[in-house]
């Protein structure tokens, strides 16, 4: 496991956004998992922040901001015509699953040129936005399966932020306000795992509301 230093606060809010100043994660994939607010981006940010301070290179692709339009945009710069004209005839999420084949071929790519490195650490934010259930199973199946086949003599972290229950059906989640591995057997349980999360980031911000107007 890796062992990363993170800031319990790094919003600088009234309370603490995760419960430990160190985490640990395991190889092969990791979901940060948790209500909307709860801190699965921003602890994908701290972990970026680790590995530039420890000068670690990685991969990061956040699907809101490098997907969409900014793919086609891209693929045009590169001169990419059959990608771009596959992309024009595509649905929103065929297209982010096109775009997540050349993620995989660019990822490939990046740990071939350099195998030197002791360690690889690839970030995903906002992975299922935009997805169908079929969607994110090809994702799944064709982009987290092929990086970590293809590469099983090597130590890979797939740290990926997501809100769906397809997403982390079956893999390794990690709970960002408790700092800690958890794992779902239905989605009934990740639909009370959700809920309950909603509750504690409602009860985090209420208590820190009240202490502002004590100190006032």
């Amino acid at each position: 496991m890796k062992k990363i230093k993170i800031h319990k606060n790094p919003l600088d809010l009234n309370y603490d956004l995760f419960s430990k100043s160190t985490i640990q994660l395991k190889e092969g994939v990791t979901v940060l998992v948790g209500c909307n607010g709860y801190g699965k981006s921003t602890m994908l940010k701290c972990i970026k922040n680790y590995l530039n301070n420890e000068n670690i290179d990685y991969i990061f692709y956040d699907n809101l901001f490098d997907g969409g339009l900014n793919a086609k945009s891209e693929a045009g710069f590169y001169g990419k015509m059959d990608l771009l004209a596959s992309m024009a005839c595509s649905s929103e999420g065929e297209n982010i699953v096109i775009n997540m084949g050349t993620q995989a071929a660019r990822i490939g790519s990046w740990v071939r040129k350099h195998p030197e490195y002791d360690e690889y650490f690839i970030l995903f934010d906002a992975i299922d936005s935009g997805l169908s259930i079929d969607n994110i199973v090809d994702v799944k199946e064709y982009l987290f399966k092929t990086i970590l086949d293809d590469n099983k003599d090597k130590k890979i972290y797939i740290i990926v932020s997501a809100n769906s229950y397809e997403i982390c059906a079956g893999e390794n989640c990690f709970d960002v306000n408790e700092c800690k591995y958890i794992k779902f057997k239905d989605y009934n349980e990740y639909r009370e795992y959700i809920l309950g999360t909603k509750q504690i980031k409602e009860d985090r911000e209420d208590n820190a509301a009240c202490d502002e107007m004590r100190i006032g």
